[in-house]
């Protein structure tokens, strides 16, 4: 995808006709990586709950467009994560993760790994748990946990996990989806 495209698709979630708790781009990025790490195909099910909203609500032109741009980025994200270069994100990392790009990303990615549980699930525990350690921090969802305290207050940790979420989730992929020897 375009940046072009990336722009068109984040003016439309963002539209007043969308759904209050539709995703933006950078929280549809967020969902799509999860699903291309998970290897879950795209369904409308997954498009709806990322807008909020059934497909079939639209007018038929406007949810196939929003469907094909979905699979463009889902496509986009796979092959970003099976080439091992790296995966362009949609946000600027930052230390303050509060109502942040970054946030609403990670919020997105861990719905899908609540929701798909058993797609995030791996005989290596401790690597997976520590893969998706900066994910979590990053979604401002266990803030409030004690284990977490320590990390939120160092925002330069926040930020070096931020950094490397690239490489973090390229190493996540391969560890859920490379055949085992």
């Amino acid at each position: 995808m375009t940046d072009l495209d990336l722009d068109q698709l984040a003016d439309w979630l963002e539209d007043d006709q969308r759904a209050d708790d539709c995703l933006d781009i950078h929280g549809l990025h967020g969902y799509l990586t999860a699903l291309a790490i998970s290897a879950q195909p795209l369904s409308d099910e997954w498009l709806a709950s990322a807008i909020d909203q059934s497909l079939h609500d639209l007018p038929d032109a406007e949810a196939q467009w929003f469907a094909d741009q979905c699979v463009q980025l889902h496509q986009q994200i796979a092959t970003e994560l099976y080439a091992d270069d790296g995966i362009a994100l949609t946000f600027e990392p930052t230390a303050d993760w509060q109502d942040s790009p970054q946030q609403f990303w990670a919020e997105a990615f861990m719905e899908v790994v609540f929701t798909e549980p058993e797609h995030f699930a791996s005989d290596q525990e401790d690597s997976l748990a520590t893969l998706l350690l900066p994910i979590e921090v990053a979604s401002g969802l266990f803030a409030d946990e004690a284990d977490y305290q320590p990390i939120y207050r160092q925002p330069k940790l926040i930020r070096q996990m931020v950094d490397d979420l690239p490489e973090v989730l390229t190493d996540l992929y391969l560890l859920l989806q490379a055949p085992v020897k």
